[in-house]
Parts: structure tokens; sequence; C-alpha cells
């Protein structure tokens, strides 16, 4: 009889909800120009759900773009024109699942709590959508791009992160096996 069993050792698999942080932050937003800061998510397995974080201090929020790209997706725009002259963005997060702005140009900066990629000033669904990560590997170099589109307000990334969750793993009856 020949016995089989598989497993893993150190390695870590994306099961749950796991947050990583980027290292390279913070990072000057320069008037007109953008910046790339980039994430080494080192959990690997599928993504079924992604949420994107971030700390801006940034005056006229409606400025500001966001674009997040992984290692194995295209950009996706996710925060675009939205916040009037608001100031700020404290640990807004950016998910799917959250409820949409009413109001997108006058939204009640500094942005805080959860909201659906957005573009303004009224609120529609962005281009992009952290669905479009769905399906794909989770581990690799994501970056992040905060692009500024006027010329009179500089701002800085103070931090970003991503929750990204993954499928559970096999039920434990399933992990072992015989071959006869």
């Amino acid at each position: 009889m020949l016995c089989a069993a598989l497993v893993v050792l150190g390695a870590v698999q994306l099961f749950a909800a796991v947050t990583e942080s980027s290292t390279n932050v913070p990072l000057a937003i320069p008037d007109n120009g953008n910046v790339n800061s980039t994430l080494n998510f080192s959990v690997a397995g599928t993504i079924t759900d992604a949420n994107l974080t971030v700390n801006i201090a940034h005056t006229w929020d409606s400025d500001i773009q966001l674009t997040l790209t992984s290692p194995s997706i295209a950009a996706q725009i996710l925060w675009q024109n939205c916040g009037g002259s608001g100031d700020n963005m404290t640990n807004t997060v950016i998910d799917n699942d959250a409820a949409g702005l009413a109001n997108c140009a006058f939204a009640g900066a500094p942005f805080t709590g959860s909201f659906q990629p957005t573009t303004g000033p009224a609120p529609v669904a962005a281009p992009g959508s952290l669905n479009a990560f769905d399906g794909a590997a989770s581990n690799g170099i994501w970056t992040l791009e905060v692009a500024d589109d006027s010329a009179t307000a500089p701002g800085t990334l103070n931090a970003w992160s991503l929750t990204l969750d993954g499928a559970p793993p096999l039920p434990v009856e399933l992990m072992e096996f015989e071959v006869e």
C-alpha cells in the first residue's frame, strides 16, 4: 500500500482576510504629478475580495486620483475627482461592498470609513474595480499610484495597505488520501 499526504511546511497561504502595509511611505505627492508606492504582498493565494486603505494629507481632495495595479492585473482607477475642496483621506477604505457616496463633491472630508470606488463630482462608479483582482494571485509587488491633477496643492501619501481575502483551505479529510 502506498500512502501519500499533502503537507505544506513553512508556506503561508491566503485563506482569510490578510492585511499588509506598504513600507516605502510617506511619499510626497507633487503638484500636477504623481507618485508610485509599492507593497510586496507576501501571502500567496487566490483573491476572493480586495480592499484598499489609504491615509493621505492633501488639500482639495478632488485633485486626487488613486490607481491600483497587482502583479498580474492592469491598473484600476479606484478614486478620482471626489471631495471638492475638502481636505485629507483618513483611514479611507475603498471597498466594492461598501455603500456608495450620495454627493461626491461635498462628501464631508476627511474621508473616513468605507466607500465604493468612485469618480466625481456627481458620484458614479469608477472606471476600475477591486473586483478585477478577484481570482488573481495575491502575492507579489502591488503598486498604488496617487496622482494630483492640479498645480496648486501638494500632498503626502502617509500610508496605505491592502486587505485581501482568499478561498478557505480544503477540509482536513481532503488533505490526506491513500493510493493502493
